[in-house]
């Protein structure tokens, strides 16, 4: 398959995962409401997961006459660029639990600390949604498949080489 047909359908790929991702972070079940439904963003996960496939095998393709060199700085320097956003979403994490628990705990009739920590306590929560989908989270994501796909190539080229 051409690099420009594999480059379009990444694209196209790319603009489902942040569809995926925008309402994900719309399903976001705000502090004052009470939701028991479960949490249907999560069934976007297991297609984003899917997607990881697809972009994997898309980035090996159109890296194939990438020089090994340039290869192994991405390998190196990718997670490094990850490592920022991740711990930026680690504090945004805890920072938003407070705030969901500040309101639940100033709501009468709501339950105690036991029932905020509940609701607040993973990121696969209704309430928490926005935490799991949002812009840092997506270029996360999109930088993740783009270091597995070099990790796939590299590993691809020393086995080559081994022969």
């Amino acid at each position: 398959m051409n690099k420009k047909r594999i480059g379009w359908m990444m694209g196209l790929g790319f603009g489902v995962c942040a569809g995926i991702f925008y309402l994900g972070n719309l399903m976001t079940v705000q502090p004052e409401d009470i939701s028991g439904n479960g949490n249907p963003a999560l069934i976007g996960l297991f297609l984003l997961f899917f997607f990881i496939l697809l972009f994997m095998l898309g980035w090996m393709e159109l890296m194939v006459n990438v020089r090994p060199r340039w290869l192994w700085g991405g390998f190196l320097f990718i997670p490094v660029l990850l490592v920022a956003p991740y711990q930026y979403q680690v504090n945004e994490f805890h920072r938003y639990r407070t705030y969901v628990t500040d309101i639940v705990m100033n709501q009468a009739g709501r339950g105690g600390l036991d029932y905020a920590n509940s609701i607040t306590s993973d990121v696969f929560s209704i309430y928490m949604n926005n935490q799991l989908f949002n812009v840092n989270t997506f270029f996360m994501y999109v930088g993740l498949t783009l270091w597995i796909g070099i990790a796939l190539m590299l590993l691809n080229l020393t086995s080559q080489s081994d022969r």
